[in-house]
């Protein structure tokens, strides 16, 4: 999609900065579709696009631009991707999007919102710019998805929620942090289920990007244990004094896993940095022989 033109220079009928007209749009675009599935949607300040899968499970699009929509052929590549429905995201004021975009990741050129399969069948809007900057995630709603510090307890707080994802019974929880590079992707909460019998699920919320997942084959020797056990004023308080904890006053970097070993009645906390390991229970007391 082409840079976008000045205010000036564009009729508010063709302007999908005008209040409700995006909404409008991508209505009309998904009537054009003819019930097919839609799998993205792009905007930019002039032009909407909706791909759908059309026959032979091919891509194709229809596209609005300057009031006008026409039909697009998207090559032949076959597409695997999660369908949803278009009308159910708020795209009432889609200026007000690329401003809290163009704020947070400090860039405005070139900005375009999507609206598509983020991870394992997670819908998402995202906004991006060209030359790249960074991708500001939206929930379907209109709501910036936040970044976080996980060094303050209300955000790390979000983070394992995030993680959690209505799941109370959990393998690990872990928490990496490095002070010097807060809200950096480094940054990230994590916590292992077991999805299915030999496959383990580890769903990761990084302080930049929303939650994802990944998985591995592997049985595993931990207990399974509640998750509301961990309080997270607890590990945020580890997290913060770790460096005086380990006796290491210079480490930056600082991880911190709950899980509970085979051998033992309750999960533990284990605090990690600069090759030193210190044990805890889950106030947060010293374990001396763990």
């Amino acid at each position: 999609m082409s840079a976008t033109p000045s205010a000036s220079a564009i009729p508010a009928s063709h302007d999908l900065f005008t209040p409700g007209l995006a909404q409008q749009v991508v209505s009309e675009l998904v009537t054009a579709a003819a019930g097919k599935p839609v799998v993205r949607v792009v905007i930019n300040r002039t032009q909407a696009r909706l791909t759908y899968i059309g026959d032979g499970d091919r891509p194709r699009s229809m596209v609005w631009l300057a009031g006008v929509i026409t039909p697009s052929d998207d090559g032949t590549d076959l597409v695997a991707a999660t369908s949803f429905d278009p009308n159910t995201f708020n795209l009432s004021d889609v200026a007000s999007l690329f401003t809290i975009a163009a704020q947070v990741s400090g860039s405005a050129e070139r900005q375009e919102l999507q609206i598509n399969e983020y991870d394992h069948r997670q819908i998402l809007m995202t906004v991006t710019t060209s030359p790249e900057s960074s991708t500001v995630f939206f929930d379907k709603e209109g709501n910036p998805i936040p970044r976080l510090d996980l060094t303050v307890d209300k955000d790390l707080t979000i983070g394992l929620n995030d993680v959690y994802y209505h799941r109370r019974f959990v393998l690990a929880v872990g928490v990496t942090v490095d002070s010097t590079d807060v809200m950096s992707s480094a940054d990230q909460v994590w916590a292992d289920v077991l999805n299915t019998p030999g496959v383990v699920e580890r769903r990761i919320r990084t302080a930049t990007v929303p939650m994802f997942i990944t998985q591995r084959r592997e049985t595993p020797s931990a207990v399974p244990f509640d998750q509301t056990m961990i309080d997270p004023a607890v590990i945020g308080q580890l997290i913060r004094t770790a460096p005086l904890l380990l006796e290491q006053p210079d480490v930056t970097t600082v991880t911190v896993t709950v899980n509970q070993p085979a051998d033992a009645d309750q999960p533990r906390i284990t605090v990690e940095s600069g090759g030193s390991k210190v044990v805890t229970d889950l106030m947060g007391n010293k374990i001396e022989n763990p």
